[in-house]
């Protein structure tokens, strides 16, 4: 127990230290497009695209170029939790050339991933914020569904981190999150908000925060990706002539590659 309290705080701290030297005020929201933030500040390149299995998303790291790929197939409001537990990979995990975080499966890495977990829920709501809001919504000392929606949609996170922040500070039981847990899309809606925080992107196709037509090329050499999810990316970057060119070369040997493990 001791130990946990000790990577949630030392995971606050590491929050509320990065906000301050990316000059975003404790009081304010991340802006919607987080990864924007993560392109402009940190020089990160970003791809968002389908990836398939139980995969929220990946970093990988060469010298001092540092790319996270962020699956589109989870909902808004979780890609934007990935893109900061892959940048607490990439801030404080220094001797980390990579990693792949599937969904709720740490194995060996539980603290580590734990760490990068409540990193990326208190960059997103710290707590001074998070509590101020919920106070100022609160009526007869029990928040409702309204109330609820309200908190995700400002600061723009899942439904489901949301119910975990709640009950972390002592704001809602777990009886409570039973209730709530289920219909969020349905009740959301039916209160006038624009439901797409709740929704994948996958229609979106392949979203590209980067110079990355030498990352994609990086990525297939390390065998992080299939030469097909290459041509995928390179098509979508609209960098169709590189992929041809490779094609017009008829002298050049075919690769194969295996799948296992691959993109």
């Amino acid at each position: 127990m001791n130990n946990y309290k000790f990577v949630e705080s030392r995971a606050r701290n590491r929050a509320i230290d990065t906000r301050n030297e990316l000059g975003i005020n404790l009081s304010e929201p991340i802006d919607v497009d987080i990864l924007k933030v993560l392109r402009r500040k940190e020089k990160i390149s970003i791809i968002v695209t389908e990836l398939k299995g139980n995969i929220s998303g990946f970093f990988l790291r060469k010298e001092d170029i540092c790319l996270i790929v962020i699956n589109s197939s989870r909902s808004f409001g979780h890609q934007r939790f990935t893109a900061a537990h892959e940048y607490y990979h990439f801030k404080y995990d220094k001797g980390m050339n990579g990693k792949i975080c599937p969904i709720n499966k740490y194995n060996d890495d539980y603290e580590n991933e734990m760490e990068a977990n409540y990193f990326a829920s208190h960059f997103l709501m710290p707590d001074e914020s998070l509590k101020y809001y919920v106070d100022k919504r609160i009526k007869e000392n029990k928040l409702n569904i309204r109330d609820l929606i309200y908190l995700e949609n400002y600061f723009m996170v899942s439904h489901a981190l949301m119910l975990v922040r709640l009950k972390l500070i002592n704001i809602i039981s777990g009886k409570e999150i039973e209730l709530m847990k289920n219909g969020i899309i349905y009740k959301a809606n039916k209160l006038g908000y624009n439901t797409a925080l709740y929704k994948d992107t996958k229609e979106k196709g392949t979203v590209i925060y980067s110079d990355y037509a030498e990352l994609a090329e990086e990525l297939l050499e390390k065998g992080s990706i299939s030469y097909g999810k290459y041509e995928e990316l390179l098509i979508d970057g609209n960098f169709e002539d590189i992929l041809f060119k490779e094609k017009g070369n008829e002298d050049e040997e075919e690769i194969g590659f295996e799948t296992t493990g691959h993109i």
